[in-house]
């Protein structure tokens, strides 16, 4: 068997198990020892193959993340582009995407506020801050926080 065979049969025992993107793969070969050009004839066979497709990546990773991991905008595109997905093929997903961020935003914070006592202006703001970090809008934390009411005296 051939280099360019061998290296697309290890490609396929990497897609039989999850999804991957272009870049993740190319990285995997590489890793293995593929050199660039075997590796991006590789890649380039799966892609017009439809074994590979960073946009249907993406639109599984942005609906997975939201509504399995509580996810925000800003995190899942950062994660995206540290996985090799394109700028404009992130932009897209976003744009084709029905999801709702300010509705997942609203059932974490019921989730999170069932064990998290807010009970000071600054109780407030870390658990503001620890939305902000998993990636929601400073707009979209605020507009959800104020459904809920928050009993603490501010000193």
């Amino acid at each position: 068997m051939d280099e360019l065979t061998k290296g697309k049969h290890l490609a396929m025992r990497f897609l039989a198990s999850r999804m991957y993107t272009s870049r993740e793969i190319y990285d995997r070969l590489r890793r293995k020892g593929y050199d660039e050009e075997t590796a991006e004839s590789i890649v380039g066979g799966l892609i017009s193959e439809k074994l590979l497709d960073d946009k249907h990546y993406a639109d599984c990773y942005i609906a997975d993340s939201v509504n399995l991991s509580a996810k925000g905008e800003y995190r899942i595109r950062q994660e995206l582009l540290r996985k090799g997905v394109a700028a404009s093929l992130i932009d897209r997903a976003f744009d084709d995407a029905d999801v709702d961020f300010d509705a997942a935003l609203r059932e974490y914070v019921k989730e999170r506020l069932r064990v998290t006592e807010i009970t000071d202006y600054k109780s407030l703001m870390k658990f503001k801050a620890a939305l902000a970090r998993r990636g929601f809008s400073p707009g979209g934390i605020r507009r959800v926080l104020d459904e809920f009411e928050f009993d603490f005296n501010e000193n």
